[in-house]
């Protein structure tokens, strides 16, 4: 039990590791941080490593976004774990070169519009009534309640499409980030917040990196089919 009781302190916010700029990081922010932060880069250059690092970085905000009261952000960590095991699955049984990147399309486009708003709705409702539903375990209500089930359901969407390697998905993960790097902010955990940030970058070079390999896969094919 003491040993459970000491292993649990190394996953709350108030277990501070250093001061950075006056802000005390706690060692959770900073594994989550650090891990996600190689996990998307890895992602934007086809790596496989993308997969098992986005597992322990799912673990990490998992614990983080429970204790700052964004249960849209903590269930969406329960989504990630899923499908990073997913993605290395189908990465790893992938022969000889990657799946071509591929677009969904105008009228998929438009589905997905559609699967994202009903989603943030849905969802928004109901973590609303997880504080009711459940007191004992949340106990305080959600904040920001709709705002951070977008970025849940525009993140499990977007996720899903870079498993499948569709190009939207770097272009909905550049939508998503902004609006994390307003709600992080608001909720003022600024190494995450500067984290995002970077992600935005990142999401940028994706788009640039995907759409370029797409255009070229498109071009090879127009000459192969000629």
């Amino acid at each position: 039990m003491t040993d459970f009781l000491h292993l649990k302190q190394y996953f709350s916010l108030e277990y501070t590791i250093f001061p950075l700029f006056g802000y005390p990081l706690s060692l959770l922010e900073f594994l989550g941080t650090t891990s996600g932060l190689i996990c998307v880069y890895l992602a934007s250059r086809n790596h496989i490593l993308t997969w098992p690092i986005g597992i322990f970085n799912s673990i990490c905000f998992f614990f983080l976004f429970f204790q700052i009261q964004l249960y849209s952000d903590m269930l969406l960590q329960i989504y990630f774990f899923g499908s990073s095991i997913y993605g290395w699955i189908i990465w790893r049984k992938r022969t000889g070169a990657f799946t071509k990147i591929v677009s969904l399309g105008k009228e998929k486009n438009l589905i997905l519009v559609g699967l994202i708003v009903f989603g943030t709705f849905g969802l928004g409702s109901f973590t609303k009534q997880l504080p009711i539903w459940f007191p004992e375990v949340f106990l305080k209500p959600a904040d920001y309640l709709y705002w951070d089930a977008f970025t849940t359901v525009a993140s499990i969407i977007a996720n899903f499409l870079l498993a499948q390697r569709k190009l939207e998905s770097w272009f909905l993960w550049v939508l998503v980030d902004v609006v994390c790097i307003v709600l992080y902010s608001l909720k003022q955990i600024p190494f995450v917040t500067i984290e995002y940030g970077i992600f935005l970058l990142i999401a940028f070079y994706g788009c640039w990196h995907w759409f370029k390999e797409f255009q070229e896969n498109r071009k090879n094919s127009q000459i192969t089919s000629d």
